[in-house]
């Protein structure tokens, strides 16, 4: 009998990290580092990787919108200042980066 209350902790623990592990809470739970990461696991299927981001600061943010900047390593050891932005639409947030300010 003991093993099915683990089993009912371990689903009530898995139930409260779903909106964590799946990105959910929007724009409004999302900092410049959180944003980093995203940022940096996305650059992985890119040909220029980043392989550390440092001096995240933001810039900007509204309801739908977060802007952050920082100063990036890439993984072939190149640096740049670089722009983030993650903007939700419809529930769905999405990350992107570039070198120069978002418009």
């Amino acid at each position: 009998m003991r093993l099915g209350g683990r089993r009912i902790r371990f689903a009530l623990t898995w139930l409260a990290a779903l909106p964590a592990l799946s990105g959910c809470g929007g724009i409004a739970h999302l900092g410049c580092d959180e944003l980093a990461g995203r940022a940096r696991l996305l650059s992985q299927d890119r040909p220029l990787k980043i392989a550390s981001i440092a001096n995240m600061r933001e810039t900007a943010r509204s309801d739908s919108e977060l802007r952050c900047t920082g100063d990036v390593t890439f993984a072939d050891g190149g640096t740049a200042p670089l722009y983030f932005r993650a903007h939700e639409e419809n529930g769905n947030v999405e990350v992107a980066y570039q070198g120069t300010p978002f418009p």
